[in-house]
C-alpha cells in the first residue's frame, strides 16, 4: 500500500474476507455438489449460510434460494451476483453474520 493513501476496505474488512474465503474453502465439499444439484433443479440462485448459529455436533444451517426469492430478499449486489455468476463453473455463496450484515462471495471451485 502507498504510504498516505486510504485502504479502500478497513483492515478488520480484509482479515473478515479472509476467514470468511478459508472457511468457504474448507466446506467446498458439501457447498459445491448442493449448489450443482440446487441449480439443476431449480435454476441459477445461491447458496445462503447462517453463521450466526452452529447446532452442536452440526455444522451451520443453509439452503439455496433460487433467483427469484434472492429478488425478493436480497440487496441488490446479491441479485446482481446471482445474475452473473456462471452456474457450470461457479457458485455464488451468502453469509448471513452478526448484527444483521451479510457477505456475498462469488466462487470459481479448483477441481
Amino acid at each position: 500500500m502507498t504510504q498516505g493513501r486510504r485502504p479502500l476496505i478497513p483492515e478488520w474488512a480484509v482479515q473478515e474476507r479472509l476467514s470468511d474465503l478459508a472457511w468457504i474453502q474448507e466446506n467446498l465439499d458439501v457447498f459445491w455438489p448442493a449448489a450443482q444439484a440446487q441449480y439443476r433443479r431449480a435454476g441459477r440462485g445461491a447458496i445462503v449460510v447462517d453463521t450466526t448459529i452452529r447446532p452442536t455436533g452440526a455444522g451451520n444451517p443453509f439452503t439455496y434460494l433460487a433467483q427469484a426469492e434472492v429478488d425478493k430478499t436480497l440487496d441488490h449486489e446479491a441479485q446482481r451476483i446471482v445474475r452473473e455468476y456462471d452456474p457450470d463453473t461457479e457458485m455464488v455463496i451468502v453469509l448471513f453474520k452478526q448484527k444483521g450484515r451479510i457477505s456475498v462471495y462469488r466462487c470459481r471451485p479448483m477441481k
